[in-house]
């Protein structure tokens, strides 16, 4: 009768036990890794790991259904865009079901969603809604009262024919509405505080390829009609936006031609400027398996930035997260397509959430949160120092990072840049090297070399000056004794003549 109780103890602590246990111990069901200078993907320790899954039975608002949009708000709760239940779920941090938002508060008058899809939360509670099926975006106060309706728009930019079906959206500090709609390839449609419409903000722009150069030819020779006959160019639309805490607006596409540029990160004027310290403005895989003819490039879905600046980017293709810097530069590389917890089926949308990362899955109807692991959170803090300058003290945990990851290049580089600002720069030059910064090398090798002048260059100069003067002064010594040998000359001729004089005499 003990032993059974025991074992009944025991089965009854295990749950709690294995809760306890630290997630970084956890075996991740994906492979973490790196890309070096060559663009070779290397395996690098797993940087975020599964914490836990939870389902809309968890929360208690049964199952989700089409779940296409999250956001977490700075309160703590996450807010979920349930399209296919046609509302929107708030949750608080334990993943409990705070409400069910199925209607707002229209001019005295319920008004019901339908197949909303994205969903916005502004510091000061207020709410925006995509709400898809009914062609409209909702401002809502925390009231719970429709402030704001916005619909299609009437204006010369808009054709006619154009239906509009807002997917996302997202507002500035200024009360600026950018919205994401189904179909609209010249970039975001930009409404005021008071929903007027004010333009297109950061189109794309037609990707130069070769066979956007042969058909640009082609309409050149051509007449009009058969121009008319020929397909448009259009820019490729983007896939999702949102606010960082910097004030820029931050885009997604899921497939560029070039690869490149799939992130942006759009500043008042419209222009990107996230691109990298390669400068190239690659994200996503660069290795891109080919299956069938068709190229698995990365396909961003989602992209949400935390309160340090750091993008995660969500890919549809092979159901991975890509974390980066504020300056672009890669971070961590997690997640994978399949049925296991970590892994998904559909990923829909991303968002930090606390000091995790969540992904939705509307394959799967859940949500996942990730949470970094020992190696995560030292890559995290060393980016963080370095990115604020104090690359001293990000070195030394830049070294850590080192020991546990060799193909870590943005650590070499880390500790490249703290022996530059000691002076070592001969140092420095190893570890850019390491880091294939050719930049880098470059710029500590002309320091080493300013440093070679500048302690050679007075002892050159003594010697230069030393030269000059001994030239000098050995030109001054031939003309003073060139000078005595004709005086001498001239004082020995007239006794040589008198000499000679007295001679004759005798």
């Amino acid at each position: 009768m003990k032993m059974k109780c025991c074992l009944l103890a025991a089965a009854a602590l295990l749950p709690s036990l294995l809760f306890c246990l630290p997630a970084a111990r956890a075996e991740a069901p994906y492979q973490a890794y790196v890309y070096d200078e060559w663009g070779k993907s290397k395996a690098a320790p797993t940087s975020y790991v599964p914490a836990a899954a939870y389902t809309g039975a968890d929360a208690g608002v049964g199952h989700f259904d089409e779940p296409q949009d999250l956001f977490a708000a700075e309160d703590g709760f996450l807010y979920i865009a349930d399209t296919g239940n046609d509302r929107i779920v708030k949750v608080d941090e334990r993943f409990q079901a705070v409400e069910a938002i199925e209607s707002f508060r229209l001019k005295g008058s319920e008004t019901a969603l339908k197949e909303p899809a994205g969903v916005f939360v502004r510091p000061d509670g207020a709410m925006y809604v995509a709400d898809r099926g009914n062609g409209r975006v909702l401002r809502v106060g925390p009231r719970g009262e429709v402030e704001l309706v916005i619909e299609k728009p009437r204006h010369a930019l808009i054709p006619d024919d154009f239906a509009f079906k807002p997917v996302k959206v997202t507002a500035d500090r200024a009360g600026r509405i950018y919205v994401l709609s189904e179909g609209q390839y010249f970039g975001l449609m930009q409404f005021d505080r008071d929903g007027a419409f004010l333009g297109y903000f950061g189109s794309n722009k037609v990707e130069v390829t070769p066979a956007v150069l042969v058909e640009t030819f082609w309409k050149r020779i051509l007449s009009k009609e058969q121009r008319e006959g020929m397909a448009k160019l259009l820019p490729i639309e983007y896939s999702n936006v949102t606010i960082g805490g910097d004030g820029f607006v931050y885009t997604t596409t899921v497939v560029t031609k070039n690869s490149r540029e799939e992130i942006k990160k759009l500043n008042p004027l419209g222009n990107n400027v996230l691109l990298g310290r390669d400068g190239r403005g690659d994200f996503g895989d660069r290795e891109v398996p080919v299956v069938g003819a068709v190229a698995l490039d990365t396909s961003f879905v989602d992209l949400d930035v935390d309160r340090n600046g750091f993008i995660a980017g969500l890919d549809r293709t092979r159901g991975r997260v890509f974390e980066y810097d504020q300056e672009g530069n890669p971070v961590a590389v997690f997640g994978a397509l399949g049925n296991q917890q970590g892994t998904f089926l559909q990923p829909a949308a991303v968002a930090y959430w606390g000091d995790a990362i969540v992904v939705l899955d509307a394959g799967k109807r859940n949500v996942t949160a990730f949470r970094r692991t020992e190696y995560g959170e030292l890559v995290y803090k060393a980016t963080l120092l370095y990115n604020e300058g104090l690359y001293e003290q990000a070195a030394d945990v830049w070294r850590d990072v080192v020991v546990r990851n060799v193909h870590n290049r943005i650590a070499y580089v880390g500790i490249a840049k703290a022996l530059e600002k000691q002076g070592d720069y001969r140092a420095a030059m190893h570890y850019y090297k390491l880091g294939a910064d050719r930049s880098g090398y470059s710029d500590s090798f002309a320091y080493l070399r300013i440093d070679a002048v500048r302690a050679n260059l007075p002892i050159a100069m003594t010697a230069l000056l030393a030269a000059i003067a001994g030239r000098y002064a050995y030109k001054a010594i031939r003309a003073l004794r060139a000078a005595l040998a004709a005086r001498a000359g001239a004082q020995a001729g007239p006794r040589a003549e008198a000499g000679a004089k007295g001679e004759r005499a005798l």
